[in-house]
Parts: C-alpha cells; structure tokens; sequence
C-alpha cells in the first residue's frame, strides 16, 4: 500500500524519485526502493516522505477504497 501510495502522490506531486528524495532528506536509490516495496522503511521516514508530499503520513498508509479518504463523496 505504501509503495503504490508514494509513486501515485509524486508522480501528482510531479516530482521525480531524486527530487522528493532531496526534499524528504533521503537518498534516491532509497525512495525508489521504497516505490518498488524492496525496502523496508521506519515511521521517521515515511513522515519525511509525506511532510515532502505536503501530506499527513497517514495518507501514505490508507487504501485508496478507504471510505474516509476526504474529499471523497459519500453515498
């Protein structure tokens, strides 16, 4: 879940691996790791991705079918 939440919030964030690495303080190689779910990652980390994002770190953990995504219509 992670993995594919971060690709998806860069890629709409329009930054590439290197540069969401730069502003969460991380290497390249790691982020693009972390992308491919060949890494494991620690909270610390995962709230530096997602303050790099702009976004809580919950975010980055809650299925996308989750029904308390906001911003989502209810029905």
């Amino acid at each position: 879940m992670l993995a594919e939440n971060l690709r998806r919030y860069r890629a709409n964030h329009g930054l590439s691996q290197e540069r969401l690495a730069d502003e969460a303080g991380l290497h390249r190689t790691f982020v693009g790791a972390v992308e491919r779910s060949e890494r494991n990652i620690s909270l610390d980390n995962i709230e530096k991705l997602a303050t790099a994002l702009k976004l809580a770190p919950y975010e980055l953990l809650r299925p996308q079918d989750d029904p308390l995504v906001v911003g989502q219509a209810s029905g």
